[in-house]
């Protein structure tokens, strides 16, 4: 991505990485957080994420929030371990106004962020927890300071 490309609602797992992986209550329960797959080998607990589905709203021939359905499992190896991991996600998730800035100063801004199914399972030797968030969002581009406009002084001391 080029410096001046702004980013989009399709770069939302970065917001959601970001997001869990600063969390206080999360990272005390894991802190390995992986986008779409989890590395080769990795150990209980660890969380993944991935956008599922995404659907811009038009808003008077201009789009909108984007809405992005954001999948969360948590993977540990008691029950009541993903729970509790699950419960800590999800803590951090709801709400809104969670911001993510880039590099280049672009941000994105989940204006709110709602849980909208989830369910459990057990797979390969290690409890699921899975749930699915809606998330809305804008881009933001960077704020580029205005360029000062320079004014002719009214008495030139030099033209004297």
């Amino acid at each position: 991505m080029a410096a001046s490309d702004p980013v989009t609602s399709l770069s939302a797992g970065l917001l959601i990485y970001d997001l869990l992986s600063n969390d206080t209550a999360v990272k005390a329960l894991s802190n390995k957080v992986f986008p779409v797959v989890s590395e080769a080998g990795a150990v209980l607990p660890y969380i993944c994420y991935r956008r599922s589905n995404s659907v811009t709203t038009q808003v008077k021939s201009m789009s909108g929030a984007d809405n992005q359905a954001i999948e969360v499992v948590c993977y540990a190896e008691t029950y009541a371990a993903s729970v509790k991991m699950a419960e800590a996600v999800r803590a951090a998730m709801e709400g809104g106004n969670i911001c993510y800035t880039d590099s280049d100063g672009h941000r994105l801004v989940a204006r709110s962020i709602s849980l909208l199914e989830s369910e459990e399972n057990w797979m390969d030797d290690a409890y699921m927890q899975s749930m699915v968030f809606n998330v809305r969002i804008n881009s933001v581009a960077p704020v580029t300071p205005p360029t000062p406009v320079q004014t002719p002084t009214e008495n030139n001391s030099n033209n004297e």
